[in-house]
């Protein structure tokens, strides 16, 4: 890892990561309403209107997975603009909050705030990333934070429509903006963070930019697709292009991950297990694009396996990275990360079986034991959050 560059627009010396630290607190606050929701409902203990399980969609993809997923770029390039943070910290929570409201001109207007940020956060990202050191790691999360952008873009865009009453957006809007959030950023940007901490990757290896240019180019064709009608031309293309990637990924990171002492107290086995669920969710989701393109019926796709997937994406791989980077930052270890790291995992795997194979008693005990275990974690880091400086020099040497 390069040592910071005092040509970045960064606070300060290490400030960086005093700022990486403050907006993972703010995503940490967030994640308390998406967890809350998610017991309440994974349980069966209340019945939730749409606006409140919007709520939990979105508090968890763009509060607390993305400020996350920007809180770790600054930690990965060294550098971070504290004012961007701030601007983070107010409009994301404005947005989940109009969410739950269900006013839609208060999401329309939160929303285009959020996009002006995401356009300050997308410049930002990609000036980081000439004056530093051009590594995979890096242009990974680079290309994530664009597919971001144009999946808010889209997603603003149906705020506009409902608020006003008029259609703007053709095609399957709503897929198209779902898979490029979830897919076309969440998972590509977390290939680039398992990437930066299983291999420590410095260049820009032939086959890691294939695997990578794959991911991008898949996630922008299938949103495109859904925009234009051509589901299953597009799905087709994409089809291919997540095959490539996931071979690819296997190929190159499996080795290195499947090595881990997982009976070790070492953060680094959660990079390990998210490098595992990425494939997992990947799988999942190019079933769900066979089935579309086979049989192009919206009505007619496994909804439980679609929510399957987009939890083995949320928590198995970018939750499990975050606790790993805020587990080294802090140097926590012992029997409480222990609870955590098997906790979160096997309770979403309890909880995934239960919703591929449909059966309720599952989800009830796979959701509680989730949610628990991401409480304690969030106690645990938060004990250590406001109390000590963050370490940086925890994350060299990779």
């Amino acid at each position: 890892m390069t040592a910071a560059n005092p040509a970045h627009p960064s606070t300060g010396t290490d400030d960086w990561a005093t700022t990486a630290r403050d907006l993972f607190g703010v995503a940490m606050a967030v994640f308390l309403v998406t967890i809350a929701i998610g017991i309440l409902n994974g349980a069966d203990l209340v019945t939730f209107d749409r606006n409140a399980l919007l709520t939990h969609v979105h508090s968890g993809t763009v509060g607390w997975l993305s400020l996350t997923i920007v809180a770790s770029a600054f930690l990965l390039y060294r550098t971070a603009d504290r004012r961007l943070m701030l601007a983070l910290a107010v409009v994301v929570p404005l947005y989940v909050l109009a969410f739950f409201t269900g006013n839609f001109a208060f999401r329309a207007v939160s929303g285009v705030l959020v996009l002006a940020t995401i356009a300050w956060l997308v410049a930002w990202v990609w000036g980081a990333y000439g004056r530093g050191e051009r590594s995979l790691p890096r242009l990974t999360v680079a290309l994530g934070l664009t597919s971001f952008a144009y999946g808010a873009v889209i997603g603003v865009l149906i705020q506009i429509a409902l608020a006003m009453n008029i259609s703007i957006v053709p095609g399957d809007n709503v897929g198209a903006h779902a898979s490029a959030m979830t897919f076309g950023y969440i998972v590509l940007t977390a290939m680039g963070l398992i990437e930066w901490r299983l291999r420590g990757t410095r260049d820009l290896p032939v086959l890691g930019l294939i695997q990578v240019g794959a991911l991008f180019l898949g996630g922008l064709v299938i949103s495109v697709a859904l925009l234009a009608g051509a589901e299953q031309t597009g799905g087709g293309v994409y089809l291919l292009t997540q095959l490539v990637a996931v071979v690819l990924f296997v190929v190159r990171i499996w080795p290195t991950a499947l090595r881990v002492n997982w009976g070790s107290d070492a953060p680094v086995r959660h990079f390990a297990l998210a490098s595992i669920w990425t494939v997992a969710a990947l799988v999942l989701f190019m079933y769900l694009v066979f089935t579309f393109i086979s049989n192009p019926n919206p009505e007619g796709l496994p909804l439980n396996v679609l929510i399957a997937s987009d939890h083995s994406v949320y928590i198995g791989v970018l939750t499990n990275i975050v606790l790993g980077l805020l587990l080294t930052l802090f140097a926590i270890r012992g029997g409480v990360s222990h609870l955590v790291f098997w906790g979160v995992n096997l309770g979403l795997v309890v909880f995934m079986v239960g919703l591929i194979v449909d059966t309720a008693d599952l989800k009830r005990i796979g959701a509680p034991v989730m949610g628990v275990a991401l409480l304690v974690a969030l106690a645990l880091v938060a004990t250590r959050l406001w109390s000590s400086r963050p370490d940086p020099s925890a994350l060299e040497g990779s």
